[in-house]
């Protein structure tokens, strides 16, 4: 039935089309770019307000004074990366009168809002907010109690959120990871208004890890054959496996040529993920619940990133290259011992353990 109107609707309009004489048809030509281009800068501008973010992580303190007015409040905005755009700023002011609606005080800002959330946040005034640091190494579910800790409501809602977050094309790998936004939030401190939603929050962290995912790793990953999403994996790996700066690298080292060999990665740290919690030490059973992230069971590396890596984890994988180790144990210290071979590995596990693994 719709396509049959719209027929009608195209018979008509060439109906009339064709009565037209050129003067006619030329000046509904030029009116027709014209609405074309007068759409075209509304989209424009309704992207600016509503839609662009300025590049920036952090959060700023500021002040509102009294008598500032909108385009003094515009400018330090700008100053302060909150906002991209004073004269979108201004413009919004004028178009919408909320310039009297903006409220003065102390205010603690994320960079990067958009033109839109700015003014929603100096209409509302003095903002509350929390500030909480994600230590590396935390997965979602972590970071969601961290945050519900600290008195965000969000919290409560930020592991379903996590789980379909992905706003970029490289935050997929060839397989569905069961939390889409795994890894991709970067471990940081940040001061988080209370009223912030989950979605916010991710908007928040996620901005801070593509920063952190410079050019130069970008191309560094690439010459090394790595995705974003598999650097991103690896550094998770790295970073819940070495509890020791210097260990990064030989982790890294190990990880690289297991799987040039084509050999199971048997990290334990994937293994405590499909537990959901930390377990100090590993059975055998646990080591064959089948999951597709379980490294013992399977070659290759996992759906996705366990955990969000902080940039010395990045950095490590991007420096190692697969070496003579196959095998690490890491000692009562947490300090890892590599091995070249099998052998060589039970002999240091007896002798830091007195036991060996069957």
């Amino acid at each position: 039935m719709i396509q049959d109107r719209a027929e009608k609707i195209t018979g008509h309009i060439r109906g009339v089309w064709r009565c037209l004489n050129r003067k006619e048809k030329k000046a509904a030509m030029t009116g027709t770019a014209v609405i074309a281009g007068a759409a075209f800068l509304a989209g424009g501008a309704w992207y600016a307000y509503a839609l662009q973010h300025s590049e920036g992580y952090g959060t700023v303190r500021l002040e509102i004074k009294k008598e500032m007015t909108g385009s003094e409040i515009a400018d330090l905005l700008l100053q302060k990366k909150v906002i991209t755009s004073p004269a979108v700023f201004r413009a919004a002011l004028t178009l919408t009168g909320d310039g009297r609606s903006l409220k003065s005080g102390h205010y603690r800002l994320p960079e990067g809002m958009t033109v839109k959330e700015a003014l929603t946040a100096l209409e509302k005034g003095q903002n509350d907010f929390r500030t909480v640091m994600i230590p590396e190494g935390s997965d979602a579910a972590q970071i969601a109690s961290i945050l519900t800790k600290a008195g965000l409501p969000a919290g409560k809602t930020f592991l379903a959120t996590a789980a379909s977050y992905a706003p970029m094309p490289y935050m997929y790998g060839p397989e569905a990871a069961s939390v889409k936004g795994e890894g991709f939030l970067f471990p940081d401190t940040y001061d988080i208004p209370v009223d912030y939603t989950a979605r916010q929050i991710c908007d928040l962290m996620y901005r801070r890890m593509d920063d952190i995912l410079t050019q130069d790793i970008r191309e560094k990953a690439q010459a090394k054959g790595l995705s974003i999403h598999e650097l991103v994996t690896l550094a998770s790996m790295v970073e819940k496996e070495a509890k020791w700066p210097e260990d990064r690298v030989p982790i890294a080292a190990v990880i690289l040529r297991r799987l040039q060999e084509g050999m199971p990665l048997q990290i334990d740290a994937t293994v405590q993920y499909v537990l959901g919690e930390p377990k100090e030490e590993l059975s055998r059973a646990d080591t064959q619940i089948p999951s597709p992230y379980n490294t013992y069971l399977r070659k290759g590396l996992p759906p996705g990133p366990i955990a969000s890596p902080g940039k010395d984890s990045f950095l490590a994988v991007l420096k190692a290259e697969p070496g003579p180790y196959l095998y690490y144990v890491a000692d009562k210290n947490g300090h890892h011992i590599f091995s070249r071979t099998y052998g060589e590995h039970q002999a240091h596990i007896h002798e830091i353990y007195g036991q060996t693994q069957s």
